[in-house]
C-alpha cells in the first residue's frame, strides 16, 4: 500500500519507494522515541557538605536554604563543565594533568622503570583522570577558559570605560585619608600622658624627636595617606574612632592629644587630613576596565553554560 502510494506521487524504481518509506519511519521513530538526554546529577552529597562545612567556617553560621540551593547549582555547573572537557577530550593534551598522573604513578609504584609516556598512558587507562580531585578542578577550568575563547568578546574600548563610569559613578569613592605621627606611651595614666605631651611642646619637639620619649611600637611611628579601615587595621578600632572623631570636628594638624588604643596610650601628631571625594575616570579606569572584562566573561560563561545544560537531563536532588 505504502509503495503504491508513493509511486502514484513520486514514479520511479522500486528500490528508491522502498528507501523512502524506511527514511519515513526512521523520522517518524525519532520524533515518538527520542533519545533519552544524558542525565546530570544530583549532585554528590558529601562535596556538598565540604562546601557547606567550608561555608560555615568562613561566616560562623550554617548556611540558608538560598544558600545551599546556590551550592547545588556550583556542583552541578562544575560536573558540567568537567563532563565537557572530558569529551573534549582536554584530559589528553594539557601538562599539567600529565604531570599530574605521573606523580600519581610514581606514589603507586616508587621504584617502576616507565617512562613519563608511558606512566601517562597507564594512568589514563586506570581512569586515574575521572577519581583525582586536582585534575577535575584543572579540567573544570580549562573548559571554563575555552568557553569564554570561544565567545569571541571584545575588550572594553575607551567609550565603554566612558559609559560605564556615568552609570557607576556613585560607586567611584576615593575615601578619607589621614596622616599622622604619634608616640607610643604604653600603659600610662591620662595624666602621665597629658604630662608628657606638655613637656613636648615646652621643649617644642618634633613628632621624629619626640618618638625618643616614648617606647618601640611594632608597626612603626609614620603613618601617611591611610584610609579610616586601614588606621583600624593597624591600631584598632578604639582608636580610630577617637581619632576620626577629633579629626572630622575640625582638629587642625599639629598635637590633638593623648589618644588610647588596645595596646596603651598614644600621643598623636596629625599631619595632614583629606576628606572623601569622588574619582575621576582616570583614576578608576583599570579597574573599570577589568570590571568590566570580567562580567562580559561571567555573562559569555552563563550563557555557553546555559545552552550546554538543555542537551542534559538536570536532577537536583
Amino acid at each position: 500500500m505504502a509503495l503504491f502510494f508513493t509511486q502514484r506521487l513520486l514514479p520511479g524504481p522500486v528500490w528508491l519507494h522502498f528507501l523512502l518509506v524506511g527514511f519515513a519511519l526512521y523520522a517518524a521513530l525519532a520524533l515518538l522515541f527520542p533519545e533519552p538526554r544524558p542525565v546530570l546529577g544530583p549532585p554528590n552529597p558529601a562535596r556538598l557538605d565540604v562546601m557547606a562545612d567550608s561555608y560555615s567556617k568562613m561566616v560562623g553560621a550554617l548556611p540558608t536554604d538560598d544558600d545551599v540551593a546556590r551550592f547545588v547549582e556550583l556542583e552541578l555547573r562544575d560536573e558540567l563543565l568537567f563532563r565537557e572537557a572530558l569529551a573534549a577530550g582536554l584530559h589528553r593534551f594539557d601538562p599539567v594533568i600529565e604531570q599530574r598522573i605521573v606523580r600519581n604513578m610514581r606514589f603507586l609504584d616508587p621504584d617502576t622503570a616507565a617512562d613519563e609516556g608511558q606512566l601517562v598512558a597507564q594512568g589514563l587507562a586506570l581512569n586515574m583522570h575521572l577519581t583525582d580531585e586536582v585534575i577535575r578542578r584543572r579540567l573544570v577550568q580549562i573548559m571554563t577558559q575555552f568557553l569564554i575563547a570561544g565567545a569571541g568578546l571584545e575588550t572594553p574600548d575607551d567609550q565603554d570605560l566612558a559609559v560605564a563610569y556615568e552609570a557607576r559613578r556613585g560607586d567611584f569613592r576615593e575615601p578619607a585619608r589621614v596622616s599622622f605621627r604619634h608616640v607610643f606611651l604604653a600603659e600610662v595614666s591620662p595624666q602621665e600622658a597629658s604630662d608628657r605631651l606638655a613637656e613636648i611642646n615646652a621643649a617644642d619637639l618634633s613628632p621624629d624627636e619626640a618618638i625618643r620619649l616614648g617606647q618601640a611600637f611594632l608597626s612603626g611611628f609614620n603613618f601617611q595617606g591611610l584610609s579610616w579601615r586601614e588606621v583600624a587595621s593597624r591600631l584598632g578600632r578604639e582608636f580610630t574612632e577617637v581619632l576620626r572623631e577629633r579629626v572630622e570636628e575640625g582638629a587642625e594638624p599639629g598635637w590633638i592629644g593623648p589618644v588610647a588604643s588596645v595596646y596603651g596610650v598614644h600621643l598623636v601628631y596629625l599631619d595632614a587630613y583629606e576628606e572623601q571625594r569622588p574619582q575621576t575616570l582616570g583614576e578608576v579606569a583599570e579597574k573599570l576596565r577589568w570590571d568590566l572584562k570580567t562580567e562580559r566573561e561571567q555573562a559569555a560563561l552563563d550563557s555557553a553554560v546555559a545552552a550546554l545544560m538543555q542537551q542534559y537531563e538536570v536532577k537536583r536532588q
